[in-house]
């Protein structure tokens, strides 16, 4: 996927002249995750599409995918970072963010449109995903992407499989890799970090959430999904597990119940 240096969205002077994505042709998605591919160790921000949970990959910059990660974590930035900014801009000027649209995949690049409506007047913006993705959550817009994206994108980066915790707690989780941790902009470079969590399981039931960093159990150190693994499936039950996590960057103790 090639990325330029200029700037990433600019005003058309004819929205006409950009073939927008056809309603009829386009599904309403949420954001399922933001990951790094264990393959490539790129960010990826996955959508999933609203009515029948097909996911959509779309591999992304580390700077848009830490705007994405941040948002969806609610974490507050000292400063407005560039996202931010043009959302300020936006509502300044009284612009509104009707929708985003993912429209096309062509050679590996995907192409977006933003949606504006200002003054009555409805304004077509050029835009990468990520930067449509990331503006769009700040700005509590929907996001669509056309049928033939999903038609042409790649699988999922598959993570490791977390089985015993997947079994046992209803999570799925990934090392936290020191790109990872970038991404997220967390202290710890090693853990395990929650990459889903099944609704109606005993970890939905206690409070964890995706995005949370397990670091211990039991006061042994987590260092990998594997360790994560290695330790439940070792827990015998019935059994108390008390994990120590790092959760919005916070760190909290929760005390999972394990039945026979």
């Amino acid at each position: 996927m090639k990325h330029y240096w200029w700037p990433a969205i600019w005003l058309l002077v004819c929205p006409a002249a950009l073939p927008a994505a056809q309603d009829a042709g386009t599904v309403e998605t949420r954001i399922k995750t933001v990951m790094v591919d264990p393959n490539t160790q790129a960010p990826v921000v996955v959508l999933e599409s609203v009515a029948d949970q097909k996911l959509l990959p779309i591999w992304i910059d580390v700077a848009e995918a830490r705007a994405i990660a941040l948002e969806l974590e609610q974490v507050k930035t000292p400063r407005p970072l560039t996202h931010d900014l043009m959302r300020n801009i936006l509502t300044r000027i009284g612009a509104t963010l009707e929708r985003a649209v993912i429209t096309d995949l062509r050679n590996n690049t995907y192409y977006a449109i933003l949606y504006l409506r200002l003054k009555g007047q409805e304004l077509q913006i050029d835009a990468r995903p990520s930067d449509a993705i990331a503006l769009a959550l700040r700005m509590k817009a929907p996001v669509f992407a056309a049928a033939q994206v999903f038609a042409k994108s790649r699988a999922v980066p598959a993570p490791k499989r977390s089985h015993e915790a997947q079994r046992k707690l209803g999570i799925q989780t990934q090392d936290l890799t020191p790109e990872l941790a970038a991404l997220l902009n967390v202290g710890h470079e090693s853990g395990a970090i929650v990459a889903d969590v099944e609704s109606g399981g005993l970890a939905a039931a206690a409070g964890i959430e995706r995005g949370d960093i397990i670091t211990k159990i039991n006061s042994a150190t987590i260092k990998s999904a594997n360790d994560l693994e290695r330790l439940i499936a070792a827990a015998k039950t019935p059994a108390q597990i008390k994990l120590e996590v790092i959760k919005k960057g916070k760190p909290t103790t929760i005390v999972i119940d394990l039945p026979s």
